[in-house]
């Protein structure tokens, strides 16, 4: 079925599932019973919790394999079907994963310094630990984003799945669920009526902002560059580039360069963020007025990187989340 299971290195403290997979950062991970299920770099990777290690486990799924499921599915005309493909060698997967959690930044010490930045976080940390910022490749997290203005999770991870199932290549099949890439830029860039294919699946009026952005995105890539180039620039920079694509607003441009720019400072404010800091803290009267003007939105994210530092965007995910369950 796999290749053999490997230590993802990282403890209970510094990576929780369970908190991290259903947020809303990433919208393709699928839970099937202690396993969560999604696609990193075009291989089918499943994770669990090993309580014995206090670590997480995972492997590859090998769709070569006789007890991996393969269907060959038709797909629209402008589309061939593939013939599944082998899985990269198991460095590269180990190198991957560990790079899609950001292995190499260590939460419990940012959690201490949120901690004697901010009192509330502080009370709240003990129970919501292991909440850290995912590495996902930029033009999955940028179409996705994209797809999240004014909808819910569930809503969106069905669009998703519904885009890659009709324009990726199919991969294996895992507990009854199929898994798929996710499509290039190019490819939606060059399928004939692809935003009115978009609409049939669900998108609404994001399908001219995916198809519009997606275009933009294969031409820019056509001419030698890579969205990947962007990495490691100053933030205010990658967020000027992220606004010139269609459909991408300031919240949406915040949560792509924090999540896939590598933009540890940047912090998206939505609802929820809008209505803990209105509760819990005391920005300038004008940062909680009932509207979210973009003076406001520029404002409270501005207060709130002074607020936590650096790594601002990531104590906004602990905040967001606790706010998503502080009625349970």
């Amino acid at each position: 079925m796999s290749t053999a299971w490997r230590q993802l290195r990282m403890s209970g403290k510094e990576v929780s599932l369970d908190w991290i997979l259903p947020s809303g950062q990433s919208f393709r991970w699928k839970r099937e019973g202690e396993e969560w299920v999604s696609v990193i770099q075009d291989a089918v990777i499943i994770l669990r919790n090993d309580p014995s290690t206090d670590n997480i486990t995972y492997c590859t799924l090998d769709p070569r394999s006789p007890e991996t499921t393969i269907k060959h599915e038709s797909k629209p005309a402008q589309i061939p079907p593939s013939p599944p493909k082998s899985p990269p060698p198991a460095y590269e997967i180990d190198s991957a994963v560990h790079d899609y959690f950001n292995s190499s930044i260590k939460l419990a010490s940012l959690y201490r310094e949120f901690g004697a930045r901010d009192k509330y976080f502080k009370q709240i940390a003990d129970r919501f630990v292991g909440i850290r910022m995912l590495r996902q490749d930029p033009w999955e997290c940028l179409c996705s984003f994209i797809c999240s203005s004014n909808n819910s999770i569930k809503r969106i991870t069905q669009m998703i799945d519904n885009l890659c199932a009709t324009y990726g290549t199919y991969i294996a099949t895992y507990k009854d669920i199929d898994y798929y890439t996710f499509p290039r830029p190019s490819t939606l860039a060059s399928s004939p009526n692809c935003a009115a294919k978009l609409r049939e699946l669900g998108f609404g009026y994001r399908a001219d902002y995916v198809y519009k952005t997606a275009k933009a995105v294969a031409d820019w890539e056509a001419q030698g560059n890579q969205l990947s180039d962007m990495r490691g620039k100053p933030y205010d920079d990658v967020r000027e580039f992220l606004l010139q694509f269609t459909g991408v607003g300031p919240k949406v441009a915040d949560c792509v360069a924090l999540m896939s720019f590598d933009c540890h400072e940047s912090v998206p404010i939505d609802t929820h963020v809008f209505n803990i800091v209105k509760r819990r803290y005391s920005p300038k009267t004008k940062m909680v007025s009932k509207t979210m003007s973009k003076v406001v939105y520029d404002e409270l994210s501005l207060y709130l990187r002074d607020l936590w530092g650096p790594y601002a965007g990531w104590a906004q995910a602990v905040i967001f989340i606790s706010e998503l369950n502080r009625d349970k």
